[in-house]
């Protein structure tokens, strides 16, 4: 059925299509390696049907009112992409390959990255509706960036309350090696079902080169295909021929229906091959002689079908030259203006959702404090529980006792000044998200943010109720989500969600901090150093529960001197007071770490990271023996504070 279906069919109209973006990317390829013979650029070469495809799935995209389209890929193809597919001005695209900076931009948080790490925002518009397009900043650890497009994915339908996942759709493009040899890529694919993390499907596109830079495909995988993974959750898997660009063109559009359809992932995989090296100044030769003798023979893809449309009458000669011509003097007309570009580095940073809200209420903006009466009628209606719900008996005392330790000010633990914060937040119109491992009860079942009626099993959410009444506003939102065991595949979903939305508290918690280490990966490469290569900012927190409990070296640890090590703070700024300098310190650094002693830092700090003009990541420390300490909880807390530090 899907070979002979009528997508296959193409018009005349549609066949010049194909043969136009075709055109554009390998006139496009061939300026590049003309003028910049030098330079890396991880071309498309030998899977050029990749690109026309790639216009072929927004296009259709388009046509079911598709709003934004979000994308991660690694360097393969990456640039075409960015100009074929998002008409990104080529003048910048040339502008970064000859490493032009922006104008008096020698601040913090400038350092730049390789051209083929770079993201985009563009806005295109189809037939009078306009889709804003979106690929993600990635770095070298090529399938990172699966989870943080789910993540950022998430977080657009969520704000766009888009509940039948049709206006966000999130797209993933692979290399062969990669998919088949990379763990995250597991971890990701678990997202598809689960209810906190679902997209909806995301369409997943390798581009299968036959070869990861030396590695033939004997070597890099056990399994015959290197989508095979895609079988752990049911993805229909579509092999297509990269030598043609119609068949390419309709696997595509197919694909799009079946995720409308299905709201499921879907592989594509498009057999094609590498004409040049792993980049163009390495030679492949070295370790596939045979197979690069056979490369050297086959003609280009749009040689071959652009002759193909002129011996069906569909193109002519005159007309093939005289669009080559045409693209040819844009492009070198766009080189020359870019030499005298200043690059504007807006302009590959992917947009947030929103902007930042600058909250009024309580003072400057800065200030964490609340008025007692406030934070007692907040404590009164996040602790008193319906008389409908079968609660267990430890829970109801707990709520009573949390509640009790707010009316008299004193006695209040963690998990009480946890939910108070969060809760005043809301109140403010701020949203929050939990994730991690069996946070909803909380590992050392401290939280208690979901509770459930012991005869029916029936849940209810005390901060999600009180969100529910205050709605102020589009980013006011309450979500708690126990995640799959995994770390790296969670924390990259969760900071991909932090980059979408600045008006969230988004938090991630770890079921014992040394946990993180499994999330290595995402805190270097993103949470770190994301500002300072991107400019892009994360309030992403990191609670670490953290302490010497007595439960040996896999429990006792979060590794605080890894992220000591990784902050980027200076302590020789200076500025006319003490708080100017403090507040540009922390401006002018990665992240943020606590070690929270009292329950009233614990409250001010998770307060403080959304009463800001700006967005750091924090890593919280807190030990699980001071969770319910009395000795270390401040009597003052409920008085109105204002901190004098940002």
């Amino acid at each position: 059925m899907i070979e002979t279906s009528s997508l296959h069919y193409k018009t005349p109209e549609e066949k010049l299509k194909i043969y136009e973006n075709l055109a554009f990317n390998e006139l496009f390829s061939l300026f590049l390696k003309n003028t910049f013979s030098t330079s890396k650029r991880f071309g498309i070469e030998g899977s050029d049907t990749f690109i026309s495809g790639l216009s072929a799935l927004v296009d259709e995209a388009a046509k079911d009112k598709t709003e934004h389209i979000l994308f991660g890929m690694a360097h393969r193809g990456r640039l075409n992409t960015l100009a074929t597919v998002f008409s990104k001005p080529l003048e910048q695209i040339f502008a970064e390959f000859q490493e032009i900076k922006a104008e008096g931009r020698n601040v913090w948080g400038d350092s730049g990255d390789v051209k083929y790490h770079l993201g985009t925002t563009q806005d295109k518009v189809f037939n009078g509706h306009t889709v804003r397009l979106s690929i993600l900043a990635n770095p070298s650890h090529l399938e990172s960036v699966n989870p943080v497009v789910a993540g950022k994915t998430r977080a657009f339908q969520d704000f766009e309350k888009d509940i039948n996942k049709e206006k966000v759709l999130g797209v993933l493009i692979h290399g062969d090696a990669a998919l088949a040899g990379q763990g995250v890529v597991y971890e990701s694919l678990q997202f598809q079902d689960l209810r906190g993390y679902s997209v909806g499907g995301i369409i997943h596109i390798v581009i299968n080169n036959q070869i990861g830079f030396t590695t033939t495909p004997r070597e890099a995988r056990s399994s015959l295909y290197c989508t095979d993974i895609a079988k752990a959750i049911g993805a229909p898997i579509f092999h297509v021929n990269g030598d043609d660009p119609e068949a390419v063109d309709s696997v595509m559009k197919l694909a799009i229906q079946y995720r409308k359809r299905f709201k499921k992932d879907v592989f594509i995989d498009i057999y094609g091959y590498r004409r040049y090296g792993h980049n163009e100044l390495d030679q492949p030769s070295f370790t596939q002689p045979l197979m690069y003798q056979i490369i050297g023979r086959i003609q280009p893809i749009y040689q071959k079908y652009a002759q193909q449309l002129i011996e069906e009458g569909i193109l002519t000669q005159e007309h093939k030259k005289e669009n080559e011509l045409l693209i040819t003097n844009k492009l070198k007309k766009s080189y020359e203006a870019s030499k005298k570009q200043s690059l504007d580095k807006q302009a590959w940073i992917s947009k947030p959702w929103e902007n930042i809200i600058e909250s009024g209420l309580f003072g400057q903006l800065k200030d964490t404090g609340i008025p007692l009466e406030i934070l007692l009628k907040i404590g009164k209606e996040i602790n008193t529980l319906p008389e409908t719900l079968k609660a267990h008996p430890q829970i109801v005392k707990i709520f009573q006792q949390r509640l009790h330790s707010i009316e008299k000010g004193e006695g209040i633990d963690f998990a009480t000044a946890e939910a108070l914060a969060l809760a005043s937040l809301i109140y403010e119109g701020y949203g929050v998200r939990i994730s991690g491992q069996d946070v909803k009860r909380g590992t050392f079942s401290h939280r208690h943010a979901v509770l459930y009626d012991q005869d029916s099993n029936v849940s209810y959410m005390p901060l999600k109720a009180y969100c529910d009444k205050m709605k102020n506003g589009p980013s006011s939102i309450f979500s708690i989500n126990n995640s799959s065991l995994s770390e790296f595949g969670v924390l990259g979903f969760e900071y991909g969600y932090s980059i979408a939305n600045h008006n969230v508290l988004v938090c991630w918690e770890a079921q014992f901090g040394d946990f993180a280490n499994g999330a290595q990966v995402i805190i270097d490469n993103y949470i770190t150093s994301g500002e300072y290569k991107w400019g892009i900012q994360s309030g992403l927190t990191m609670m670490l529960p953290h302490g010497m409990d007595g439960q040996g070296p896999e429990h006792s640890s979060a590794n605080m001197h890894r992220y000591l090590q990784a902050m980027d703070d200076d302590i020789e700024i200076v500025s006319p007071s003490r708080v100017d300098r403090v507040r540009k310190q922390i401006m002018e650094s990665n992240m943020q770490i606590v070690y929270c002693t009292t329950s009233a830092n614990y409250f001010h700090v998770l307060r403080r990271q959304m009463r800001r003009k700006f967005r750091k990541p924090l890593i919280i420390f807190a030990s699980k023996s001071l969770l319910r300490f009395k000795g270390v909880l401040l009597i003052n807390f409920l008085i109105y504070i204002y901190i004098n530090i940002d």
